[in-house]
């Protein structure tokens, strides 16, 4: 069952919601929302206006089975089904309700890959761009949608800031870094008090920043077990047009078509799992 925890204050305001582990393996985030409900708990942080919803755990299941998902990848089918199918589309029509009573949603996670942390700007409004400046990464990854539909899987690219958008709210996925990275909960932490002073609902400014964006153009899935990644990337390490990129198992090679930053590689993916990905810097 997901646990909810609420927070209002007296004065009226934005609606902000926070969710953790919507894959099981990525903590971070069910690590710093616990940590702000302490803190919210004791008096250190107090609202100012509006109310928070938080959800440590969105994916109990996988998350107490240390996997990314059980059945189903949560973040790929975020929408409301009338006959779920699977643990995970039962989650999401719960989650989905819940996203509907708030105004702003920050879905925190992590990656498989050591690199720095970003955020996913999927679809840059003059607000979410906004809010993104203010989280403290520098770089936003943005073209997630158009790729997937560009690749014929716009069925597959159902995540939590579609959702959002669809349903015109504020809405930005953050990437804190490694999974294991002692970091990363860290990171998390920040970025949402830096939410909560973006909206006002507690004391103190957001710093903001110039964000770097990069355009997610090419993303590549596993199609055997004997395909290997060409190299031991670390997120936005860069390749150069013609670097070996996949070497598969029939001895062929897939080569960068252009020079790009390396995006999510993920060397363990499984066979149909996306694999990495490749973008070019905006401007």
């Amino acid at each position: 069952m997901i646990q909810v925890f609420e927070f209002e204050s007296p004065k009226p305001g934005p609606t902000l919601l926070f969710m953790g582990a919507i894959h099981g393996n990525e903590k971070c985030g069910t690590r710093a929302i616990r940590r702000v409900i302490r803190e919210m708990k004791s008096g250190k942080i107090k609202l100012q206006k509006g109310s928070i919803t938080f959800v440590p755990i969105a994916n109990p299941a996988a998350y107490t089975k240390d996997v990314r998902f059980v059945e189903k990848n949560l973040n790929r089918i975020f929408k409301p089904t009338k006959k779920p199918r699977s643990y995970e589309a039962r989650l999401a029509n719960e989650l989905c309700r819940i996203v509907d009573r708030c105004d702003v949603i920050l879905d925190i996670h992590s990656t498989t890959a050591k690199g720095q942390p970003f955020i996913y700007l999927d679809f840059p409004t003059a607000r979410n761009r906004a809010l993104a400046k203010s989280l403290g990464p520098p770089v936003a990854v943005t073209g997630w949608p158009q790729l997937y539909k560009k690749l014929g899987r716009s069925n597959e690219a159902l995540d939590t800031p579609t959702y959002a958008a669809h349903q015109k709210k504020d809405g930005v996925l953050i990437e804190c870094g490694q999974h294991k990275d002692p970091a990363s909960p860290k990171v998390a932490y920040g970025a949402i008090l830096n939410t909560m002073r973006h909206y006002g609902i507690i004391k103190g400014a957001a710093k903001t920043k110039r964000l770097i964006e990069i355009k997610i153009s090419a993303g590549f899935f596993r199609k055997h077990t004997g395909d290997q990644l060409a190299g031991n990337w670390r997120h936005l390490d860069t390749v150069r047009k013609g670097d070996p990129i996949i070497r598969h198992v029939d001895k062929s090679v897939t080569k960068a078509p252009y020079n790009a930053y390396i995006i999510m590689p993920k060397s363990t993916a499984r066979v149909g799992d996306d694999w990495l990905y490749l973008g070019r810097k905006k401007g």
